[in-house]
């Protein structure tokens, strides 16, 4: 993480968190986190600015699709391991692309990042048709 903060970018660990639970649940990548791992993630540090919340919510939300009970604040422990795991699949993601492509993982992040967007296609206009598609009033 050191490294992350230092060479690419990241301000914060929290940042680099994010980056990591983001790029694991893309690659379908999903480790468990062990003492062995680091401490574990302290849920304060993640809902200061709000859309850190956000991403621990969605990732799931999409991991229990047909579990909408996944968002009650009973179950916030169930959605932090969510993404304890998938951030530690990215860092192991990350740290495996540094093996392979003897690149620093600054690099590795930055190709990262530029193929996710790429393969997005950037951003498109939508109807309201379409934004509007799945409600019902």
């Amino acid at each position: 993480m050191l490294e992350l903060q230092e060479e690419a970018g990241f301000t914060t660990f929290r940042d680099i968190l994010l980056f990591a639970a983001a790029l694991g649940f893309r690659v379908a990548r999903r480790a468990p986190f062990t003492a062995v791992a680091g401490d574990p993630i302290r849920y304060e540090t993640l809902i200061v600015p709000k859309y850190s919340e956000a991403l621990v919510n969605m990732i799931a939300a999409n991991v229990a699709k047909d579990d909408p009970e996944i968002m009650d604040d009973k179950r916030i422990e169930e959605r932090i391991r969510s993404f304890e795991e998938y951030a530690n699949g990215g860092f192991e993601y990350i740290q495996e692309q540094v093996n392979v492509r003897h690149q620093p993982a600054a690099m590795v992040v930055a190709n990262l990042v530029a193929d996710a967007l790429s393969d997005s296609g950037g951003a498109t206009a939508a109807s309201v048709e379409e934004l509007l598609g799945g409600t019902t009033w």
